[in-house]
């Protein structure tokens, strides 16, 4: 070997053992040291079960693939299925869902499926819950509605929140190996491509593989499921149209659509009733939208992503007592120090989130707010007791930034917190009372630096050129006022509701 070679060789070497001391300081038992040991005090005091925490772990935000996610791992379910939805929408992603669901309940996998009882009497679920009393009959399929407003209608007299809650909590757990939870319920507004809908949210999900993430999220489900007020669905008595059918047909229409092989013909199929060839061109009509999701075949749930440390943490309806979400999330503020990157839909802050927050600016942390404006909002209360605090926030809290969604076309579902880059927090909760002190909420909170970083670059290309920023100063005697606001770029009619639902300050605890 020559000397030049040789020496190069020594050269290669030092700088693999330099490489390897450098690592060793940064990993300790698969993880990566954090960067702010706070956070890392505030992460290992929640409690989350014994076992490892280990999992694997991918963030969906594209709407397509979040939906081949769910699809995907209902299709390869083979022992159980726990699912629980806010909603599940009339719509042929809903129908289709209940299709695919039903179909595994005949291959002999015990699901168990809930909804909210509110919801599932809303027009959201308009003739769902005739579809839901069919497959009611079948063979390990159990359905259940979440608190009951019938076997709960005392506490309209005793607790008026109790009556109102909901479970928001969205959870799928398959063979207790594989599970996901975010923001997305079960709609084409949430899984559609941009452009392809009326209304097409901007979400998150985190999809994961471990045993104890699935037996924390099943601990999480159990919770809700076993409420005592709950409503068993039961099959129909007497069944005037039959909806299994319809449901089938869904499934049907969504898997081969989903594949990229396009729409059904009806003389495919020519054993179908006259109801039933209607339905079909009323699905056919209605998924030949959706270009977004026709690359199925393509997808794959995992593409080499590495398991990093997730701990579950729940929160109970005020059915219940168990709130472990809010105490994390205030651990989480108190121990920034650098950065916390909000993105969330309806920013309604309670007391103990303001202080936090106030906190933090204190400290000199960058604080990022990316929510909605009455402009792209779903719902105006949110936005009309928003527009009470901003000023005053802004002004208490310096190192505040508060980007808005203008319009519908940029409108916000997502629940994402991120903290120093380095703790992740992705699930139901939104930063307003309801999910506070009302419903049920579930997050997964992901420990890990290269994690942390990739979701808050997503975010922020998600902010880019979609936003516009809200300002306050204080005027010549010291009071907060506006520099740029609603009012600046909302038309005058949503404005002047905002105003009226700013006047209604009762209803603030239950939005």
């Amino acid at each position: 070997m020559s000397y030049r070679r040789s020496q190069g060789l020594v050269s290669l070497v030092l700088v693999a053992v330099v490489v390897l001391v450098a690592w060793s300081g940064l990993v300790r038992a698969g993880e990566i040291v954090p960067t702010n040991p706070a956070l890392v005090k505030a992460f290992e005091a929640i409690q989350a079960g014994d076992g490892d925490l280990m999992t694997q772990v991918r963030f969906l935000w594209k709407n397509d693939e979040a939906w081949y996610a769910r699809w995907k791992m209902i299709e390869d379910a083979r022992q159980t299925i726990d699912c629980t939805y806010f909603i599940i929408d009339k719509d042929i992603f809903g129908q289709a869902f209940l299709g695919l669901l039903a179909k595994k309940a005949r291959q002999g996998v015990k699901i168990r499926l809930m909804c909210d009882w509110r919801i599932a009497h809303s027009g959201y679920m308009k003739g769902v819950m005739d579809k839901l009393q069919e497959m009611a009959a079948l063979p390990n399929l159990q359905i259940k509605l979440y608190n009951s407003c019938v076997k709960n209608l005392a506490s309209l007299f005793t607790d008026f929140k109790k009556l109102v809650a909901n479970n928001h909590d969205k959870i799928i757990i398959v063979d207790g190996q594989t599970c996901i939870t975010g923001g997305r319920n079960i709609g084409a507004d949430y899984y559609a491509g941009e452009g392809e809908y009326e209304i097409v949210y901007r979400d998150s999900d985190i999809l994961m593989r471990g045993t104890l993430a699935c037996q924390q999220l099943k601990k999480a489900f159990d919770e809700e499921w076993n409420y005592l007020k709950n409503t068993v669905v039961k099959p129909d008595r007497i069944n005037l149209e039959d909806q299994s059918a319809r449901i089938d047909l869904a499934y049907r229409v969504m898997s081969r659509y989903m594949q990229g092989r396009g729409l059904y013909n009806p003389e495919e199929l020519p054993t179908l009733s006259d109801k039933l060839r209607q339905a079909l061109e009323e699905m056919n009509k209605e998924i030949a939208k959706f270009k977004n999701i026709s690359s199925y075949a393509a997808f794959e749930l995992w593409r080499g992503e590495r398991a990093k440390p997730v701990k579950i943490i729940d929160k109970t309806a005020k059915t219940g007592s168990l709130n472990g979400i809010t105490p994390a999330l205030i651990s989480f503020i108190d121990a920034a120090k650098d950065e916390i990157l909000i993105q969330n839909p309806y920013v309604v802050l309670t007391e103990a989130a303001e202080a936090a927050l106030e906190r933090a600016s204190k400290r000199g942390v960058k604080i990022i707010f990316h929510s909605n404006s009455g402009g792209s909002t779903d719902s105006l209360f949110p936005q009309a007791f928003l527009m009470n605090d901003l000023d005053r926030l802004l002004i208490k809290m310096p190192t505040c930034r508060f980007l808005v969604a203008p319009t519908h076309k940029e409108r916000l579902h997502s629940k994402v917190f991120v903290f120093d880059r380095q703790i992740t927090v992705v699930g139901s909760y939104n930063m307003d009372p309801l999910s506070e002190q009302i419903n049920s909420e579930v997050v997964a909170a992901v420990h890990d630096k290269q994690f942390g970083t990739m979701v808050a670059l997503r975010t922020w290309k998600d902010i880019e050129g979609r936003v516009v920023e809200y300002k306050a100063k204080l005027d010549e005697r010291g009071r907060p006022v506006t520099v740029f606001g609603p009012k600046d770029h909302l038309p005058p009619e949503i404005i002047r509701k905002m105003n009226l639902m700013r006047k209604i300050g009762w209803i603030r605890p239950l939005i």
